[in-house]
């Protein structure tokens, strides 16, 4: 056998088995449409969500969202969401997904995860996973699917989110933060000062969807029942939390504690604001977490 075919030879062959970064990807004339993206986080209220989204044959896009046994949460977007997962599902070849990955050690507590897929030849595919994922980039193509609809996760009725301006400081001992977020009628701005940092980040033109979702990390985290300390009589001195927030209809929230309280002079309070709080911090850093610097 020649050289020439010994090499026409070994690439037939792997082809053939799929194998190299040059195995066929999903065919230009065939589009996606339907994906289904799930997964398990923990064991917090809002752990255990499912996206999906389907092409319309308007050519718009039907998303829907499931949190936990809340429920369903059904939404019309443009077309072109489809055309960005379907981007998603090509470059990380993500139609060729199969089965069911899980790590060689037992690992309690995990998350776990499942994707469907439909195409427009009527081919299908379906894998889930529990702390594992598929090779070549297999957990960053599920965090852009999932990121990609998330937007839709903080999505309520204009009313229950008409929040026009909300600020949340912590003062510990490592140091000081702040987020800052505004509506106008110019527009809605943001600032975020994290630690170490003398000044804090400005942002002009931010998207309505983030006073959205700050509407709903307060719900979420149950503060606008919390009455917590006086705001008027704040000790500076001490290490805080403090929230406040307006909303159109002229409601204000206002609402402070301490972080070195003593828990036992008030045992019925262990859980409020404690475990509320911390919520609160993680989901306004992640909502903030999503600007970016212009």
């Amino acid at each position: 056998m020649n050289l020439v075919a010994k090499y026409l030879f070994l690439m037939s062959l792997l082809s053939f088995l799929g194998c190299g970064h040059n195995a066929p990807g999903l065919p230009d004339d065939v589009r996606l449409q339907y994906v289904r993206c799930g997964g398990t986080h923990g064991y917090h209220a809002y752990s255990n969500i499912d996206y999906s989204a389907e092409r319309l044959e308007n050519g718009r896009t039907r998303v829907v969202v499931e949190i936990g046994n809340d429920r369903h949460r059904v939404f019309e977007a443009d077309g072109a969401l489809m055309d960005t997962l379907e981007a998603i599902v090509r470059e990380y070849r993500m139609d060729r997904y199969s089965g069911h990955y899980q790590p060689k050690m037992e690992i309690l507590d995990g998350d776990s995860w499942s994707l469907e897929l439909r195409f427009s030849d009527g081919s299908s595919s379906s894998c889930s996973g529990y702390m594992a994922y598929p090779p070549k980039g297999g957990a960053e193509a599920l965090g852009k699917v999932e990121g990609t609809l998330s937007r839709w996760l903080y999505q309520e009725p204009a009313e229950e989110v008409a929040l026009t301006s909300f600020r949340y400081e912590w003062h510990g001992e490592e140091g000081t933060e702040s987020y800052v977020f505004q509506k106008k009628d110019t527009g809605c701005s943001a600032s975020v000062r994290l630690f170490g940092q003398d000044k804090s980040r400005s942002y002009e033109d931010v998207d309505e969807y983030l006073g959205q979702r700050l509407a709903n990390v307060i719900r979420w985290n149950h503060m606008a029942s919390y009455t917590g300390e006086d705001l008027a009589k704040e000790d500076s001195s001490r290490p805080r939390w403090i929230l406040t927030a307006e909303y159109e209809n002229g409601q204000k929230l206002a609402v402070m504690d301490y972080l070195d309280r003593d828990l036992g002079e008030d045992s019925w309070r262990l859980d409020v604001p404690s475990f509320s709080e911390i919520g609160l911090r993680n989901e306004t850093e992640q909502a903030f977490s999503q600007l970016s610097d212009k």
